[in-house]
This record gives structure tokens, sequence and C-alpha cells, in this order.
């Protein structure tokens, strides 16, 4: 039982740390009045290659209804015409992309006719483009992680995951944006600038997959692949309202992304699909699963009528903002549709371990002693470490190599629990017995709604103040479980928002399966323009 003076000291720190929050939010709404809204001036939508989904396009493909240079030519030109809006592009793969498409054209053909190999026509996305985040490595192409040091930088081979997609016929066409090593939940850099929101072009579309989510929002890539440690997919995914994937760690290879990631922290992290449709999440899945995949047991029927469903409404965390009530009012309905639908339980739960958000997962991604500091890995290539206080002032005077959100995440690094310290390992317990508890409740038939963020994508330059608002999916990696974020339709404002849907270890399945039942009743994807086909 703790004594009087440790549960004065709790409440002091509790009322320090909601003090704190409130303050940052504060003066990060004030900013925000600095910045007008910039409505969507996304051109409208007047090709129907490019809004039918992946699985579709490969089967009209594979049918001879369309050819693979068709379809990445419909993509070619989308991207011509968004990505000047929105610079999501950062590299263009277009002559390597027609020429692939060219020759899966004519396999495809030759199959058809029994002719050589007839394995490519059971490909299911094959012929198909996919863009690719820019950490990830695609051999002879821009693999800068967004700095400065490295903006000469290319990778000297392909990613696994990306020799995976191209075995498979799919063509990577675009590599897309990221802040500074992928360590924050905007898209904005040094190297190439900033990307804007397709639904507000004076917001900001999530992090560190930035490029990708508004990418595949403006309709110009229908798949895509990102990485995700602390919620660089799911934030993304939510801001720009599409679909992404975090999968049971380990299913699908890191290899190949930089920074590279390895030893504990490899829990927390992994590469996983981005769609614009939920039809296509699995597919995809299975081919980044590679080897793996039979672990997953995808094709394995989910029946929705013996689901269970558990969902948290508030993380209880003081340091992180209240989840927005119209965001809160949508989960309910999603969770409403689901326990009415197929007649399932639902129970709205609580984990104590939350309240504890962003720092359990800060305290088990430096469970390793081995993991490098982010001020060596920021001044990679340049000799020394970053120093926040020498950046502050260099940033004064218009000199810093880096953005604001790079000195931020440093300096947080630096405040975070070491390895091997008191605070980490209460905190790395805490961490195991929420994971304990979790898949206790779960079960093997069970999933857990948790809403992705607590606001829709909030205004350039206010981010480094809303810090802990990542709560929300940092600690839902902690869980080291499939996670899947499915938008829920639009806030008043016009601003994409969704949820993430948890399950055990290895059911990815369910959390994908929960996702396609809340396309279809809440409209999945919705264009921040015209369709004009």
């Amino acid at each position: 039982m703790p004594s009087l003076k440790g549960r004065l000291r709790k409440l002091g720190l509790y009322f320090a740390y909601k003090a704190l929050s409130q303050t940052l939010r504060i003066i990060a709404h004030f900013m925000s009045l600095l910045f007008s809204p910039k409505r969507s001036q996304i051109p409208p939508i007047d090709d129907h290659n490019i809004i039918t989904p992946a699985i579709k396009l490969s089967q009209q493909i594979r049918d001879g209804h369309v050819t693979s240079e068709e379809v990445v030519e419909s993509f070619i030109s989308r991207i011509k015409r968004v990505n000047p809006i929105i610079n999501a592009v950062v590299e263009k793969r277009f002559e390597d992309a027609l020429k692939e498409a060219q020759e899966i054209d004519r396999k495809l053909q030759a199959a058809r006719n029994n002719e050589g190999d007839r394995s490519i026509l059971s490909m299911p996305l094959v012929g198909v483009p996919v863009s690719v985040k820019e950490s990830i490595g695609v051999d002879g192409y821009s693999n800068t992680g967004g700095l400065l040091s490295r903006r000469f930088v290319k990778a000297p081979k392909h990613a696994d995951a990306v020799k995976l997609l191209m075995s498979n016929g799919m063509i990577p066409i675009a590599l897309t944006n990221i802040p500074e090593l992928g360590m924050w939940w905007d898209a904005s850099n040094p190297v190439y600038g900033c990307t804007n929101n397709p639904y507000d072009l004076g917001r900001i579309p999530g992090g560190s997959s930035g490029g990708e989510g508004a990418l595949l929002a403006a309709a110009g890539s229908v798949i895509g692949i990102g990485s995700d440690i602390a919620g660089s997919i799911r934030m993304p995914a939510n801001f720009c309202g599409v679909f992404g994937h975090k999968p049971t760690p380990f299913v699908v290879s890191n290899v190949g992304t930089y920074p590279t990631i390895k030893g504990e922290r490899e829990k927390l992290f992994g590469i996983g699909p981005m769609t614009r449709y939920a039809c296509d999440m699995a597919p995809m899945l299975k081919v980044l699963a590679g080897t793996k995949v039979s672990k997953l047991r995808l094709d394995e029927p989910v029946d929705m009528k013996k689901l269970k469903v558990f969902y948290v409404e508030e993380l209880g965390d003081p340091l992180a903002a209240s989840c927005n009530a119209d965001m809160l009012e949508r989960l309910r309905e999603a969770v409403k549709h689901l326990a009415n639908t197929y007649k399932i339980p639902s129970h709205c739960v609580r984990f104590d371990e939350f309240q504890h958000g962003f720092l359990l997962w800060s305290a088990e991604a430096h469970t390793d002693p081995d993991t490098p500091a982010l001020s060596k890995l920021f001044n990679d290539g340049l000799p020394g470490e970053l120093n926040p206080v020498v950046e502050i002032a260099k940033k004064a005077l218009q000199t810093s190599p880096h953005n604001m959100n790079s000195i931020v995440a440093t300096t947080l690094d630096k405040f975070s629990p070491g390895h091997g310290t008191r605070e980490s390992k209460i905190l790395t317990a805490r961490a195991a017995s929420l994971r304990r508890g979790f898949e206790e409740l779960v079960g093997d038939d069970g999933v857990l709604l948790v809403p992705t963020h607590p606001e829709p994508a909030p205004k350039h330059h206010t981010t480094f103040l809303k810090v802990f608002n990542v709560s929300y999916t940092s600690v839902t990696s902690v869980l080291q479980a499939p996670i899947t974020q499915c938008p829920l339709g639009l806030s008043d404002e016009g601003l994409p928002f969704g949820v993430q849907i948890i399950a055990k270890p290895y059911n990815d399945r369910l959390t994908l399966a929960v996702a396609q039942e809340l396309e279809k009743a809440f409209g999945g994807w919705i264009p921040p323009c015209r369709i004009d086909t």
C-alpha cells in the first residue's frame, strides 16, 4: 500500500502534467489561428482506373480488359496533377514503372495464350502500381531519411518488402515523403519540404508515412507501403481518411529500411500496407508476409457472429488531450453497428496502464542498451551529436540543418527513461502487465477499438506543442499486436478521422475483417474532390 506521501506526490505529478499539457494546447490553439485554412484544391477525378480497388484493377489486367501500362499511365497522370499541390512524392519512378508494366503485359499475354509461366495469372495484385515510403529502400532511388546530410544517398538495393511486391507483379511508381529519420508524426524535412493534407492544405498529413497517406487520399496511388513504430502508418491513414495496417511484429521483414531498426526496438516496429480500399489490405499483407504468411491464417474465414468487441473511449493519460466528442460518438456508433448487426457483445473497458501512454512506449523503445541515441542518428554523416540547445540557437539564425520537430524529438529522447533505470524497470513491468491484460481480455475471438488520435489533422507548425497526443498510437504499439486503422467519416470541418482495431498477435485477419465491415457501414475513403467519371 503506497504511503500518504507517495500518493500526494503522484497526485501532484498528475496535476503538473495536466497543467503542462493544457498550457501547450492553449499555445497550439493560438498558433493555429495564425495559419488560415487552405481548403482542398485537389483536381476532380476523371479516370475510372484510379478509383478502382487494386484487386479489381489486377483482375481487369489479368483478363485483358485493360493493360498494366494503361493503369500505370493513369496514375502517372494523376500524380502529375496532384503532387504540385500536396508535395507527397519526393522521387518519381515513371520510366522504370512503364517498362516494367510493358513486360508484365507481355508475360500476361503469353500466359493467356498458354505460353510461358502461367503462375502470373494467379497473382492477385499483378500489374498494379504501388507507392513506397522513402525510408524503405528501392534500388537506385532516394533513401535519405529526410536528412540534409544524406540528400544524395540512393538505396543500394531493394528492401525485402519491395522485393516481395515486385516478385508478385506490383510496380513501384513513386517514393513518398517523411519527416527526418521518420521520427515525427508529420511529413516535413529539409530535403523535400512539407507535405500537405489533401482535405485542408494548411494541415499535416500525419507521419511518418505522411506522403503515403496524402498520395492515397488524393487518388495518386491506390496501394502503398509504410512503416510504423509509434503510429507512423496509423496516424497518416487517420488524418488522410484511408486504411493502414501495422502487422503482428516480426511477420513482415524490416530489412532494407533507413534508419535500421533492430534489437529490442524491432518488437514495436513493422512495415505494412496502406490502401484506399479495405479489400486490398489482406492481399497486400499476404505478399508482404512472405514465407511467414501461414502464421496469419488470412484465408481462414472470420465468423463475425462469434466476435467479441471491446472499446476504449479515453486513455486517461494526463499528457494527452481528451478525445473529440464527435469522434467518440462515431466510435460508439461503430461499436453499436457491430453489436446490432451480428448480435455480439460489446463492452467499454479501461486499462490503467494506458494513463502512462507515451511514457510506456518510450521505456519499451529503450530496453536495448545498444539502441543509438537520436542525437547521433540525426547527425548521420556529420561529426558529433545533435545538441538541442545549440540547434535552437542555430534555428533562430536560420542555419540549422534540422526541423524544429527533430530538435523536440531529440530532447524527448534525452529525457526518456534510460535503460536499466528504476523508472524504466517500473514502466516496462507495466507494459508487460498491459500486454497480458489485453490478451486475456480479447482472447482468440475478440477485438479492441481505440481512437487513433484525439482530434483530426492539426495545422502545420503546431505538432511539437501537441506531441503527447501520439499516446493514442504509441501506447497501442506497446501491445505488440496487429492494428488496423479504419476511417469512420469526416468531421464537421470536412477532415477525416478513424479508429484503431486491435487483436491478439497473429489475429490480423480479425482486424482486417472488422475494417471491411466498418467500411461498408461508414463509407471508408471519402474523396477530397469531385469524381467526374
